[in-house]
């Protein structure tokens, strides 16, 4: 091999390094052929992704967890969309979409997906969220039981003996105290947030992200750098695409709320489910995380004498495990889809 090649081969593997930094530290656009748009539904402006048109394929509308925004469903949208016309909401003070105002409730975002599939003139979608998201399509599917075809589950509680969360009893929030100190997302770092001002770098591997906080320290967490944000993404997140870690960090750049008890308790209202999961009358799948013997019995017995009800663990993966087990996740949900 003589000194041309060699030098041939370092400048191409120059290049390829500059382009993989260059992904992890610039914030990433809408996927190719996907677009995005806004709605005027329940009395807010609420915006939506789109992935690449499928006008004869059923409808999914995803709705998103706490602190996520629409495209965080990304990876598994791409699984899905030659199949289906896949759109993926902004949920109130995420995203693009208008914030929490003081005249919202519990029901509030329960009600943004309804009048969101109404605008949009959808005939029986199919609704999939995760977490709150999760949480927020069982209250649907049990409070407008005509309106959807069936209702996917990921990872959110599930009221009963194994549900962890959702099990019908107001939170401080709702009740009109004051929501935990240390509200988090549920894969946030556990750690105090940084004091950082808004132009200065942060440690990538001191970032949290808090759920609920003054306005100035939630405006701090938006003026993390992104590039720290993905690095603190990969660190807590081995096993997702890159393309997760990105849209995570821009996420989270783009939180706004909520910023007082009372827009906290209208994100937590929507997770109470009580007994909402064993009123739906169309199918429903739940992909539950990984989880050790004694709390996967108690999750089966959750939803054992619902007969609408299938629940899947997922080996190997956490909250998100539509990004920790990918592959796994598109598999049980394509059974399941395919036999509506």
């Amino acid at each position: 091999m003589n000194e041309n090649t060699l030098a041939c081969l370092g400048a191409v593997a120059l290049l390829a390094a500059a382009s993989s930094m260059a992904v992890a530290a610039e914030a990433p656009g809408i996927p190719d052929g996907w677009s995005d748009g806004y709605v005027y539904a329940n009395g807010a402006r609420l915006h939506y992704y789109h992935a690449a048109p499928a006008p004869e394929k059923p409808v999914i509308v995803m709705v998103h967890g706490v602190t996520d925004i629409g495209l965080n469903w990304t990876t598994l949208t791409w699984k899905l969309q030659d199949d289906y016309d896949i759109y993926m909401l902004d949920t109130r003070s995420h995203g693009l979409s208008d914030p929490i105002t003081a005249a919202d409730d519990g029901d509030t975002l329960i009600k943004d997906v309804v009048e969101f599939v109404k605008v949009k003139e959808f005939e029986e979608p199919i609704l999939m969220g995760h977490s709150m998201g999760g949480a927020t399509v069982i209250r649907v599917g049990a409070e407008y039981p005509d309106l959807a075809k069936a209702i996917v589950v990921l990872d959110a509680g599930i009221g009963g003996p194994g549900g962890e969360r959702g099990r019908g009893r107001r939170g401080p929030a709702e009740r009109g105290g004051t929501p935990p100190r240390d509200a988090r997302s549920p894969d946030a770092e556990r750690v105090r947030p940084p004091q950082a001002r808004p132009n200065e770098s942060s440690p990538a591997d001191n970032l949290s992200v808090n759920m609920f906080g003054t306005p100035e320290a939630l405006v701090a967490q938006n003026n993390y750098r992104f590039e720290d944000l993905v690095a603190t993404s990969q660190r807590q997140h081995p096993k997702w695409d890159i393309v997760d870690h990105q849209y995570w960090a821009l996420s989270k750049k783009q939180y706004h709320g909520a910023y007082s008890s009372e827009m906290f308790g209208v994100m937590s209202g929507s997770m109470q489910t009580g007994d909402s999961l064993a009123k739906i009358p169309v199918p429903v799948i739940i992909l539950k995380a990984d989880a050790p013997p004694e709390a996967r019995k108690a999750h089966q017995v959750t939803v054992s004498e619902m007969p609408n009800v299938k629940l899947v663990h997922i080996d190997n993966a956490g909250h998100n495990l539509h990004h920790d087990q990918l592959d796994r996740t598109v598999e049980v949900l394509t059974e399941f889809l395919s036999s509506l």
